[in-house]
């Protein structure tokens, strides 16, 4: 897999509501109601990465939860890590 270009990242960030890039990652964040409902959302992350072979970083503080997305082995960010945030918006957050 090869990385995109600034252009393609560009135009793929613009369709990816809520995500943020910085540097070779893309960045978003949720508040939860209460803990255990961001533990149920990192969870349906768990499922949605296992099933797509590929692994944000996923930080938890109490009711926030903030992943961070990108494709380390080829050290920037490629069409897999547009793919996983896709899949990620059908993720409820708001149960």
């Amino acid at each position: 897999m090869s990385k995109l270009t600034e252009a393609e990242i560009a135009a793929r960030l613009a369709g990816a509501k809520g995500w943020e890039r910085h540097g070779d990652m893309l960045i978003r964040s949720w508040q939860f109601p209460s803990f255990r409902r961001a533990i149920e959302f990192v969870n349906s992350v768990s499922v949605l990465a296992e099933r797509f072979d590929h692994y944000p970083q996923i930080h938890v503080l109490f009711r926030d939860v903030q992943l961070e997305v990108s494709t380390h082995d080829v050290g920037g960010l490629t069409e897999r890590d547009f793919a996983l945030i896709s899949e990620l918006a059908a993720i409820p957050t708001d149960r």
